[in-house]
Order: C-alpha cells, then structure tokens, then sequence
C-alpha cells in the first residue's frame, strides 16, 4: 500500500508531464515546420500556411488536455511550482532564440538549437529533488533515450555527419526541427501508453488534487 501511495503521489507530481499525447501536436507542428521551409524562403514565402497549422496544432492541444481532464481528472499545481514552471519555460525559450540564431548564422559547427531540444526531453530533472531522479529513470526511459539520440545526432556534424542530409534535407534547421518533430511524437505515444496501463482513471480522478 506505501509503495502504491508513493506511486501515485509521484504520478500526480509529473501529473502534465506524463500525458504525452500532448506532445502529438507539438511533434507534427515542428515536422510541418521543417517541411514549409524547405519550399518557401525568401520574401515571397506564404505565411499562411504555417499560421493555419500552428492554430490547428494548438485546437489539438487543447482537444488533448480536455481528455485527459475527462479521463484521469485534473492534478492542481501549486502557486510555487506553477511559477517554477513558468520560469524553467522562459529560460528554455530563450535558449532556443539564441541557438536559433547561431544556428542560422552557422557560428557553431554543431547544432546548438538540437542540444536545446535535447535538453527539453530533461527539463524535469531541474525541477525534482535527487532523490527521486531514480523513479525518473523508471517511468521516463523514453525521455532520456530520445535526450541522448538528439543530442548525438545534434553534435554529430562536428565530424562531418549530417543525420539531415541523409534525409535529403540539406538546411540544418530544418532537419533538426523534422527529427525533434518525430522524436517528441514517439516519445509522446510511449509515455500515453505507460500512463493509461500504470494509471487507473481511479487513481486520478479527483480534481481536488494539488502539487506542492
């Protein structure tokens, strides 16, 4: 029963974190990305399009966090960890500006935006005391592997490999956006897969839950 408790206690900490489905539409927005910018550059590119994906992309984010919300229930953050959340997001964002515009600038012969995503898929380390890095390793395998490969493959060109270009992308930003879009996709099915065979609705269903 502890063992059960302190499962469930350590789901509802990393509540949002396991609902991977949320990462489908993050995935395909970042794959349609990289795409688009193989065919439009230049003045005369269509922002159109990529605007219309980025709406369709968040309508299924939201769609996706109502059915969690409908299915396993609603785990409240509290104030501190909601604003540690918030500040962990800010610093990545910026991050990836400034590696984008390295990377843009070709200054690094390495992939700064990719180690940027690399470190998206373990984030959450910053935010958990060590002593539960442990049960990370267990319920998050997906995110390590995927933090590893992206890294790897991002500082690859440094000995004249371009994963990309096998691919036959030939733009670096735009083959580190098409990996990243598949690699979060993949890890996005695994992790809901884990959630709905560990998790009974039972477990989370209660919306009266808050995470200190």
């Amino acid at each position: 029963m502890k063992d059960r408790y302190s499962q469930i206690k350590f789901f509802a900490a990393n509540y949002t974190r396991l609902q991977g489905l949320r990462a489908i539409p993050v995935g395909l927005l970042a794959v349609f990305v990289s795409v688009w910018v193989l065919y439009n550059q230049g003045p005369t590119a269509n922002l159109s399009q990529p605007i219309f994906v980025a709406i369709i992309a968040g309508l299924l984010y939201l769609l996706t966090d109502r059915y969690y919300n409908r299915v396993f229930g609603q785990v409240k953050p509290s104030p501190s960890k909601r604003k540690g959340e918030i500040i962990v997001s800010i610093v990545i964002g910026a991050l990836a500006l400034l590696a984008f515009a390295l990377d843009t600038a070709h200054v690094l012969p390495i992939s700064a935006l990719g180690l940027v995503f690399a470190i998206c898929f373990l984030e959450y380390f910053w935010r958990v005391d060590k002593y539960e890095w442990k049960k990370i390793f267990i319920y998050f395998p997906e995110n390590i592997i995927a933090a590893a490969l992206v890294a790897i493959i991002s500082i690859l060109p440094i000995f004249g490999i371009s994963v990309w270009e096998l691919a036959g992308i030939q733009w670096q930003t735009a083959g580190v956006f098409m990996i990243f879009g598949i690699v979060i996709m993949v890890t996005g099915i695994v992790g809901h897969i884990r959630m709905i065979r560990t998790l009974s609705t039972a477990d989370m269903k209660s919306n009266d839950i808050t995470v200190q």
